[in-house]
């Protein structure tokens, strides 16, 4: 992991907390450390007499986030937090605030307990690749001491937000020595901390550092990129684009609301979905629960869609809360295929490329932890929590955006413009044609996809749609005068799940 800071850059920050994001932002620019609204920073200020923990804002972007995107909370409040017995959610979200300096700041992160109880002016929290791999194994504090010494703490996986900061006080308060640098939560991720922005930031990239090196050092870094090739794919199933827009239809009904689906065919989809540990590899759960908010505890492998439902149910039944009010929908948001690689699925483009994108940083966690000794995660009622608590994030999405998870289609684009822009700005996922160059680039949003493309070419119109339906699905709405196109998406709205919805069919 090689570090990013630049000495110049850092003389630019006209404040501390100027400094605090640019140092937040190295960090979330490296994807293998922090992913989608995921990892946490802090700096201790002292204003107006007081000391006061700005923390980054709940849900924002670390790569991209901003001093305007940190919360102001009166440190001593939320340290004495800490002294309480129980404090669930409801209750820590109130008192903190009750802390905030500015009642109109971003809600502050649900580690920000953590962060004040660590006696050190800056802390870093992400959710490292490399440590997960070492420590996601049979032996994992066995391996992370042998990987660091005693310049870290080993704190047992806990639910994040007071049950995380109070067994992580407790074991910094009777275990940290003056070479403690950080600590790493099993199943979760990696603290480190300093008494300036340089060596706070310093020490996470050289733990991390240390996690990768002792994976080679192990001959668990690099990722077996060939095994056979797939077995021929039945008849009845062939690999056409029907194939892919009724997969989307069977997930989206199994959901009850219509999703996105993207198909990633690059090399290490394809590897790991032939890997012949699969069916046992992937099925033990996720490298952290966090992944699980985007991806579900386990993917689908193959397309029995139906066989999944049942499993995710049983799942469900046996490890759900008995006053558990809203459960996730049974479907999958993973599939892995040894003809197609990864599929993932999404209430809209954007978190149907979140949900892809997460579970290649887990294929390469589970193939260097299965390398370095034995793959584990979890038991399933920790994942479920975790699904449980974060995944109202769909329903949000749908509330908001009416065309959410549908699909349209629209030729002349470039003179539909304007349609364009309405069905993105209503949530549709839109792939546009146009002979114009500029369709291209005439949005540059996950939810929309631009083919220069004549529609009166049937084979410009054949390499199109195959770009869009591996892109998003599948077809819903159709927006064009062209006879030629409209008799080549025929098949392919026949599968639309969001007519089928409308209609009322379930699986």
């Amino acid at each position: 992991m090689n570090s990013l800071w630049d000495e110049k850059e850092a003389g630019r920050c006209a404040s501390e907390l100027e400094l605090r994001a640019w140092t937040s932002r190295l960090l979330g620019s490296e994807k293998a450390l922090v992913m989608y609204g995921g990892g946490n920073t802090s700096v201790k200020l002292r204003e107006d007499g007081e000391d006061i923990l700005y923390i980054k804002g709940s849900g924002s972007d670390l790569a991209r986030v901003t001093k305007e995107n940190f919360a102001p909370l009166r440190l001593e409040a939320v340290k004495s937090l800490i002294g309480l017995d129980a404090l669930d959610n409801a209750q820590m979200a109130a008192e903190f605030r009750a802390a905030l300096k500015n009642p109109d700041s971003p809600r502050p992160s649900i580690e920000a307990i953590l962060h004040a109880i660590l006696p050190f002016k800056w802390v870093e929290h992400t959710h490292a690749d490399a440590v997960l791999a070492v420590a996601d194994t049979r032996h994992g504090e066995q391996h992370l001491k042998a990987a660091y010494g005693d310049s870290v703490l080993i704190v047992p996986y806990r639910h994040s937000g007071f049950e995380l900061a109070k067994a992580c006080h407790d074991i910094f308060t009777h275990a940290a020595t003056p070479s403690t640098i950080g600590m790493v939560l099993m199943h979760h991720g990696v603290f480190a901390f300093g008494g300036t922005a340089r060596e706070s930031y310093g020490r996470m990239i050289a733990l991390v550092s240390r996690a990768e090196d002792y994976l080679k050092s192990r001959h668990a870094w690099d990722i077996p990129l060939r095994f056979p090739a797939a077995q021929p794919l039945p008849p009845e199933r062939g690999m056409g684009l029907e194939a892919i827009a009724a997969l989307r239809r069977d997930i989206s009904l199994a959901a009850g609301f219509p999703v996105v689906t993207t198909v990633s065919s690059d090399l290490l989809s394809l590897a790991f979905s032939r890997r012949p540990d699969l069916a046992s590899l992937s099925r033990r759960g996720p490298a952290t629960p966090q992944h699980a908010v985007f991806t579900k505890r386990l993917p689908m492998l193959g397309c029995d869609v139906a066989g999944f439902v049942k499993g995710y149910r049983e799942y469900l039944a046996e490890n759900a809360p008995a006053d558990a009010t809203r459960l996730p929908d049974p479907a999958p948001r993973i599939v892995l295929d040894p003809e197609w690689g990864l599929i993932a699925a999404g209430v809209n483009a954007f978190y149907a490329d979140a949900a892809a994108e997460i579970y290649r940083h887990s294929m390469k966690i589970q193939a260097r932890a299965e390398a370095l000794e034995q793959y584990v995660s979890l038991p399933p009622s920790e994942v479920l929590a975790a699904e449980i608590e974060y995944g109202g994030f769909e329903r949000a999405v749908r509330s908001k955006d009416t065309l959410a998870g549908q699909v349209v289609l629209v030729g002349s684009a470039l003179a539909n413009r304007g349609k364009v822009q309405a069905l993105l700005d209503q949530g549709a996922a839109v792939a546009g044609l146009d002979a114009g160059p500029a369709v291209a680039s005439l949005h540059l949003r996950p939810g929309y996809l631009g083919l220069v493309c004549d529609t009166s070419d049937h084979e410009q119109i054949k390499a199109a749609l195959d770009r869009a339906v591996r892109r998003f699905g599948g077809i819903d709405l159709l927006i064009s005068a062209s006879a030629t196109l409209s008799a080549a998406c025929r098949p392919l709205l026949e599968l639309s799940p969001a007519i089928m919805l409308v209609k009322g069919k379930r699986p």
